[in-house]
């Protein structure tokens, strides 16, 4: 028998596992800690999270970031969005002091979970993510969307330059995560909208490629996988991402891509992170939708000798998921995810 710990690197590297490993939420066990700092670390946005206040007719609260967020209600597990953000001119950027994200004492929670982990007889895969864990979604978070957009052209080396610092930030994450005992690691940019990439893959290469190519060669000599959020149509992005070092794409939609032509130009090539697609089948699907599903999924995208791993959206009350369709691709899951069964 095989070590949960091992067969998710078997997965991932497509080396023939037993079957797929799961990260499921029914009870049973998994084969992948999640080492979230929102899973392990109670305070995990610190230092000085601000409470939400009301102001006239909307809530708001400014995080550590100094991100000024808004939403309708005041406890119900909404985000908000972005309204006002700390660097507004883009040349004044090295003004900007990152909060102390990256201060050991806030990873003690993934600390202990990875000593917990390594006691047992069955050790699961540990997955750290980066504090900062996003340089497109991080820049535009403190300066602004619309701004990022702008200054791609008005003012690339400040803009550059900036990205640069969180790529830097990262790469802290990295060897802190490495020291602590972790398999991989994991960041998050969503980089689609749902039929093609939010900008010009041109600009992805010029801002962003060089450093996931600095950082992800650096994850690997730590003996890091390297594991990315990425959400949207992201298809014709995906094998400029494997060249930089990408080993798992983590994508809760398939059906704006297709799951044949995922397996058909990627297989084999990168792993997939996956539920079954949030938007279509387990919203407008019935629970024998879903386990069709699930088999296609393990057919296409992780008929690679590997290739897939199992998963469940975090917040499924959010996006109408039924407690009998999540039920139904956790069963599915487990049923025919079995290689050499």
């Amino acid at each position: 028998m095989i070590t949960s710990r091992e067969r998710v690197k078997k997965a991932i590297h497509f080396q023939a596992p037993d079957k797929v490993p799961h990260y499921l939420p029914d009870g049973l066990e998994n084969d992948l800690i999640w080492a979230a700092p929102w899973t392990t670390d109670q305070d995990f946005r610190c230092p000085d999270i601000q409470p939400w206040t009301k102001v006239d007719c909307i809530y708001e609260r400014i995080d550590c970031w100094g991100v000024t967020w808004q939403r309708a209600g005041g406890d119900d597990g909404n985000m908000g969005q972005a309204k006002r953000y700390p660097i507004q001119d883009i040349t004044r950027q090295q003004e900007y002091v990152f909060p102390a994200m990256n201060n050991r004492s806030l990873y003690e929670g993934t600390r202990k979970a990875i000593i917990d982990n390594n006691l047992t007889d069955n050790p699961k895969y540990v997955l750290g993510v980066m504090r900062f864990g996003s340089l497109n979604e991080g820049v535009h978070n403190i300066h602004g969307l619309q701004s990022m957009f702008m200054n791609y052209f008005d003012h690339p080396a400040d803009l550059k330059a900036l990205i640069g610092r969180f790529a830097e930030k990262q790469r802290e994450s990295m060897r802190i995560l490495a020291e602590l005992g972790c398999d991989g690691v994991m960041g998050y940019d969503d980089w689609g909208l749902q039929d093609r990439l939010m900008i010009d893959e041109s600009l992805i290469r010029e801002f962003f490629v060089p450093h996931y190519q600095q950082n992800w060669a650096l994850a690997h000599e730590l003996g890091l996988d390297v594991w990315l959020h990425s959400c949207g149509y992201i298809i014709d992005l995906l094998p400029t991402l494997i060249a930089a070092g990408l080993d798992v794409v983590q994508m809760d939609q398939q059906e704006n891509m297709g799951l044949d032509n995922l397996s058909r130009r990627l297989g084999g090539k990168i792993a997939f992170w996956c539920p079954v697609d949030i938007q279509n089948t387990m919203v407008k699907g019935s629970a024998s939708d879903v386990e069709d599903y699930v088999v296609r999924m393990i057919k296409t995208l992780g008929g690679h000798q590997g290739g897939l791993v199992s998963m469940a959206y975090t917040t499924p009350e959010a996006i109408c998921h039924s407690p009998e369709n999540i039920a139904a691709m956790c069963r599915a899951f487990r049923k025919h995810g079995i290689y050499n069964g």
